[in-house]
């Protein structure tokens, strides 16, 4: 929740649509898009640039990817 606070509100809002977070059920980019009143390839992209950031972010305190999985 540490990194997610980091994220915008949006982004956190997609990813947690995504995968499901906080006891959700996975949406799809269609009905994540139809929610949001976005795209689907907007979508798509709010996704991607925020595990860029995430990563970046574990990059910087050093986490290595052994680490997590």
């Amino acid at each position: 929740d540490t990194w997610l606070g980091e994220l915008s509100e949006r982004e956190r809002e997609v990813l947690a649509g995504r995968y499901g977070l906080h006891d959700r059920e996975p949406e799809t980019l269609e009905v994540l898009a139809a929610r949001l009143g976005l795209t689907r390839e907007r979508i798509r992209q709010i996704q991607q640039e925020a595990l860029v950031k995430l990563k970046r972010r574990m990059i910087r305190q050093g986490v290595d990817r052994d680490s997590i999985f």
